[in-house]
């Protein structure tokens, strides 16, 4: 519940969303030439190398701030390819398994910096159906139908492919966690069917 985490002893989360509130756009300061292309990682950098700890927030506490910096254009973002018509399922999937813990932050990010820099009324309350649209979608879709938990071990990998321990190992994992985070692939029986259908 928001209001309920702690960092040190006289910080909170909604403190901290303050903080990314106040320092969202400070990447802007070092992007205006190239248009702030990339303004959220740049941002989120310096907030984390820099501002947090010369505030002295303590390591999780600058980590929560960098993370909404870094992110805060995300949902934006799947607002407008919606728009556009090319948002798929697997956009909002990853974004969920990205982000499922920090997602309500995001949300109120996203309300205080479009409130704060738009008067159109209709992006406003458009961008606001879309949002409880992601939430909706995430109790009525994703959590019954999307396998978050690896379906398949290192060792059971291994012995599938029959390689040794090595890099090719975390890639079959990370391409596997993609199929099942994309809903491809539900059941072991598939994730090894999977594996054997692919080169590493």
């Amino acid at each position: 519940m928001i209001g309920s985490r702690k960092f040190l002893s006289e910080f909170d989360d909604i403190t901290m969303l303050k903080f990314a509130c106040f320092f969202h756009d400070i990447g802007k300061v070092l992007t205006a030439k190239n248009g702030y292309k990339n303004h959220d990682k740049i941002g989120a950098e310096i907030f984390r190398a820099g501002i947090g700890p010369q505030l002295s927030l303590g390591k999780s506490a600058t980590d929560f701030v960098s993370y909404l910096i870094r992110h805060h254009l995300d949902v934006v973002k799947l607002y407008f390819m919606k728009k556009e018509g090319s948002l798929k399922k697997e956009d909002i999937n990853f974004f969920w398994y990205r982000h499922k813990e920090m997602a309500l932050y995001l949300f109120l990010l996203t309300y205080a910096d479009v409130y704060a820099t738009s008067e159109d009324d209709e992006f406003l309350k458009q961008l606001s159906l879309f949002v409880i649209y992601l939430q909706e979608y995430y109790f009525d879709f994703y959590r019954k139908n999307i396998v978050e938990q690896p379906l398949l071990t290192g060792r059971e990998i291994m012995e599938i492919l029959s390689i040794p321990p090595s890099p090719a190992v975390g890639r079959a994992k990370e391409l596997l966690m993609q199929q099942q985070i994309s809903g491809k692939i539900k059941t072991k029986e598939e994730a090894i069917e999977f594996l054997k259908s692919i080169t590493l």
